[in-house]
């Protein structure tokens, strides 16, 4: 989850950098708050592994009958990729002068269904931008159909996924799907 603390450089800071490649082009490269030790990593990691993940190691292998026994170990980003995905963010939020707080970071499995067969089941992040909202500094919006100043929530975007599929299985209709500025294309291990 840390590394959503990389924020993307502005064009200034780019130029500077090019200049110096010793100095950082972020305005605060000091060790966050947010950073942990060793120790509660560890800590973390056993409760995961002597928790959740042995469930989730059993759904894989229900789902897969029992060709594959392992969850998801880890996602990773390329760094390059999030810096891409926070400057897209911040440009688009900006365009409709709305404050983005930061990233909700769902926790999701791929569908049974999915296309690429080694990932169905898996576990996986879904990164969806913030801002504030009622006195609320992380409730998820979609940049993409805000207005200028008027932030539209994620919320109402999945309501209407699953009131459509509802309908859907009552007609004939045909499903639409539209973008969404969240993001998920991330590498997953295993099958990597």
């Amino acid at each position: 989850m840390l590394l959503l603390l990389f924020i993307s450089c502005n064009q200034s800071s780019k130029n500077q950098q090019n200049k110096d490649s010793n100095i950082s082009c972020y305005p605060n490269d000091s060790r966050p708050s947010q950073a942990i030790s060793y120790e509660e990593m560890a800590a973390m990691m056993d409760s995961y592994n002597t928790g959740a993940k042995i469930e989730l190691d059993n759904y894989m292998k229900k789902i897969s009958k029992g060709k594959d026994s392992v969850s998801t170990i880890y996602n990773w980003y390329k760094i390059e990729d999030l810096k891409q995905y926070i400057a897209y963010i911040e440009r688009i939020s900006k365009e409709k002068k709305i404050p983005v707080t930061g990233f909700r970071i769902y926790p999701t499995s791929y569908p049974l269904d999915y296309s690429i067969e080694k990932l169905r089941g898996r576990l996986t992040l879904i990164f969806t931008p913030t801002t504030t909202f009622n006195g609320k500094n992380d409730v998820a919006f979609e940049p993409l159909y805000s207005e200028i100043g008027k932030p539209v929530m994620v919320s109402k975007f999945l309501d209407k996924i699953k009131k459509k599929k509802s309908n859907l299985l009552k007609s004939t209709e045909t499903s639409t799907d539209f973008e969404s500025s969240s993001a998920n294309r991330i590498l997953t291990n295993p099958p990597n």
